[in-house]
């Protein structure tokens, strides 16, 4: 036992002294993670960051051709990545200097080695939400949860603090994260849905469970703060309006809320449902063009406050619960939008 605690405090250690990470206290008491300054950082529009170049790092005509070239260049592994999501204020730097992206005037993804694939739309709606040029990153990224949260806190939808460190440095970060995202927190797959690889966690030693799993040792894991709710909502948007609306929660007395998970769905009544949830709804499908879309949102039951989980543009409409009446509103719907094209059409 005293090999293993022993083993939790370097592991704590290391991560801090990697993030390189202060804190400094917000108005709200909560704590916001601060980055040194960078060294003697050139302007934005002279510096270049490559991203998974070491093959120009250990090559014997790289790294040295670009500084005798005058273009002072950084390179970087997406495994040195950190996001850092609050709506509002998402941050993405590298972990050697804790250097925010946006502070390059230029980035490009040299290799795309695992997980590059999985976070490489967040990174480019980062940058170029930040004004800053990308190179052949957008025609290969793919959206992702993670990417979602992030075009949400740019744009100043409520979101959860989320924050995905590299999976090296994660097992040590859970001091870091628990004074971030509060007590308890939520630890899940990126890549997961239906409630599947979703674990709250209450201790260190519950953080490290799935941590250590082996049969998840490639997975990507996001934490993110934990919502105290009575219940999740799952509105269903169509072309504007949010016909089906349902309550989900659960019956076994864990966090999840999905059905997947055995929760209970109830239907409520449209027109009845809280006017500024439903919109925050129909502001987060239009933000990312989505006609028909399911929105996942929660409402804090401690601040009353609403916050979006996440936007899918597959919802499950002919299965699941209420699957008639969740038919019924899309075909209504399709046939609509059928009409007024052919009204188009016909002028």
């Amino acid at each position: 036992m005293l090999t293993v605690l022993l083993g939790l405090v370097v592991l704590s250690l290391v991560g801090a002294l990697a993030l390189g990470i202060r804190r400094e206290p917000r108005a709200d008491g909560r704590h916001t993670p601060t980055t040194p300054q960078p060294r003697s950082a050139p302007p934005p529009s002279e510096e270049l960051l490559i991203i998974n170049g070491e093959a120009f790092v250990n090559g014997p005509h790289g790294e040295s051709a670009f500084m005798e070239s005058g273009v002072r260049t950084s390179f970087c592994g997406i495994d040195d990545i950190v996001f850092d999501i609050e709506t509002g204020h998402p941050r993405v730097y590298e972990t050697s200097e804790g250097r925010d992206l946006a502070d390059f005037g230029l980035v490009q993804v040299a290799a795309y080695p695992r997980p590059t694939a999985s976070l490489i739309s967040a990174l480019c709606a980062y940058l170029e939400g930040r004004g800053r040029p990308v190179v052949n990153i957008g025609h290969v990224a793919v959206p992702t949860k993670l990417y979602q949260l992030l075009r949400l806190a740019q744009a100043g939808v409520p979101v959860p603090p989320t924050v995905l460190f590299p999976r090296r440095l994660l097992h040590g970060s859970y001091e870091e994260l628990r004074e971030r995202l509060g007590h308890p927190f939520v630890v899940k797959a990126l890549n997961s849905s239906g409630g599947r690889l979703n674990y709250l966690v209450r201790s260190e030693t519950e953080f490290q469970l799935p941590l250590l799993d082996p049969t998840q040792e490639r997975t990507l894991f996001v934490a993110q703060s934990y919502v105290p709710h009575n219940g999740t909502f799952r509105l269903l948007v169509m072309g504007g309006e949010a016909p089906i609306v349902m309550h989900r929660c659960s019956t076994d007395g864990t966090h999840l809320t999905n059905t997947e998970q055995g929760g209970h769905a109830t239907l409520f009544e449209p027109d009845t449902f809280d006017a500024e949830a439903r919109d925050m709804a129909l502001r987060a499908a239009a933000l990312f063009g989505f006609e028909i879309a399911g929105v996942n949102l929660v409402q804090d039951r401690t601040t009353g406050t609403w916050q979006i989980l996440e936007v899918t543009s597959n919802p499950a409409i002919g299965q699941g619960a209420f699957a008639a009446e969740k038919t019924d509103a899309y075909r209504a719907y399709l046939s609509k939008r059928l009409r007024t094209q052919e009204r188009r059409t016909s002028r």
